[in-house]
């Protein structure tokens, strides 16, 4: 009886694991199909990053974008060249901090993907970091989140943090805001401070608040173009300039109820000189 257990049991892990592998590739063929073209955003010496990538990863139709290794750059000749500047950097940031090697080389890459989407004139794209890993869960929802998306949309987050959901507290949070940017000039617009939170929009979309992380998003041509001329020259953390771009209402931004990616680092902000508490 205990034999015939175990074999039943392996036989239902079996048909289990076929089952999710044939709705994981049906999905990954859903975002192969959907997008023009699929950014890894890695540089040359991460190979363990992009040898995990690989196994984790396939059958979607990515390219290794790389960026800038943190170690190769100096911050005066950044600022002589006029590619990025502490001064603008100061003046977004709520503490008056500027940006940090890690976070400038971030900003770089993913700055250097919005110039390679406008000379390519791709109209859809997705952005991963070399540090996700698939959430099998939110992959299976791709399909029904795209049929809900608007025709102006500009930018979807597939995973992030910060201000994930708006609670009886998220209100007193933006009426303490709203008060700070009369009496002190809090760093942040009327309009910011209104979409901190992401709103209700349908079964599988938010429209996004201010939010963390440039792990794993998509964004349209047109948000290229938005993100591209915000940051030139470099003064946000990557994930700033979306939150900023996407709470002043200068792009369309929504969030995915269901992340369809994770990082192997999940929980570690990477950022932490926010413009927003």
């Amino acid at each position: 009886m205990i034999y015939s257990l175990v074999v039943c049991i392996k036989k239902y892990i079996f048909v289990s694991n076929i089952v999710m592998l044939t709705v994981t590739n049906k999905h990954i063929e859903a975002l192969n199909s959907f997008f023009d073209y699929i950014y890894i955003l890695t540089i040359d010496s991460a190979k363990d990053r992009q040898d995990k990538i690989k196994s984790e990863l396939v059958g979607l139709n990515y390219s290794f974008f790389y960026g800038v290794n943190k170690s190769d750059l100096d911050t005066e000749k950044l600022e002589r060249d006029n590619i990025y500047s502490s001064t603008k950097a100061k003046d977004r940031n709520r503490y008056n901090k500027g940006m940090k090697l890690g976070e400038i080389a971030c900003s770089l890459g993913h700055s250097n993907i919005y110039e390679d989407v406008i000379k390519n004139g791709y109209n859809r794209v997705l952005i991963l970091e070399d540090d996700v890993v698939l959430n099998l869960n939110g992959i299976a929802k791709f399909t029904s989140l795209i049929s809900e998306l608007p025709n102006n949309w500009d930018l979807i987050y597939f995973d992030y943090t910060k201000h994930e959901n708006k609670d009886i507290l998220s209100y007193f949070k933006i009426a303490t805001y709203h008060i700070q940017k009369v009496i002190i000039g809090l760093k942040l617009s009327h309009l910011m401070i209104k979409n901190l939170f992401p709103r209700a929009y349908s079964d599988h979309l938010k429209k996004s608040g201010f939010h963390y992380f440039t792990s794993a998003y998509a964004i349209t041509g047109n948000a290229a173009k938005v993100l591209k001329e915000l940051q030139t020259p470099i003064q946000f953390p990557s994930d700033h300039l979306l939150a900023y771009a996407a709470t002043n209402e200068l792009i369309n931004g929504f969030i995915s109820t269901n992340k369809l990616f994770n990082q192997q680092s999940q929980g570690e902000l990477k950022n932490t000189q926010s413009t927003v508490s």
